[in-house]
């Protein structure tokens, strides 16, 4: 009976000191940081909130902003999946409740020097990431069955953007050995 009444005890204690460190809001910690085409930074940075996860921003030079400026009204909070420098492209993803992921792709263009960010929600990691100097693509397996393609294609052209959904599509969009595969 002691042993049961310490046990809890001390889990007790565990979750106070867990919401008190969250008490930590409006704090941004770097978490990865990536060189991007012209030798600046782009540095994700969380805001803890306890035990829902973090908020993601974004630090490109100077200025940082909320990291999923396609929706600005939404707050995603959750457990970061992915952070990775792909590319001279900042890759990441927030899992925000199960099973579904939403991240993005920030890269400098190489030949017209302007930010872009091309955004993704699925319920799988991207696999594979395109970047050339028109285009920039984001592959991810169909695991979620959304479509009857083996994949998804987020797509982002220079000067002209990113359509909000995924192409569905049977095979890859360009030749396998001109993607960067991410593990």
């Amino acid at each position: 009976m002691k042993t049961i009444a310490l046990t809890l005890a001390l889990a007790a204690m565990a979750t106070v000191g867990t919401a008190a460190r969250a008490g930590d809001t409006g704090k941004l910690r770097p978490v990865f940081s990536c060189v991007l085409e012209d030798g600046s930074r782009a540095t994700l940075k969380a805001e803890s909130h306890g035990l829902e996860g973090d908020a993601l921003f974004v630090q490109v030079g100077s200025k940082t902003e909320r990291a999923f400026l396609d929706m600005p009204k939404s707050d995603f909070v959750g457990r970061i999946a992915l952070s990775r420098c792909v590319g001279k492209t900042l890759v990441f993803a927030l899992e925000y409740g199960t099973p579904y992921l939403k991240g993005v792709a920030i890269r400098q263009n190489p030949q017209t020097h302007a930010e872009e960010r091309l955004y993704f929600a699925e319920k799988a990691l991207p696999r594979w990431l395109y970047v050339g100097r028109k285009e920039m693509l984001v592959i991810i397996p169909n695991i979620g069955y959304e479509t009857d393609k083996k994949y998804l294609v987020y797509r982002y052209v220079a000067g002209k953007g990113a359509p909000e959904d995924a192409m569905p599509a049977d095979w890859l969009p360009v030749p396998k050995r001109d993607l960067i595969r991410m593990n």
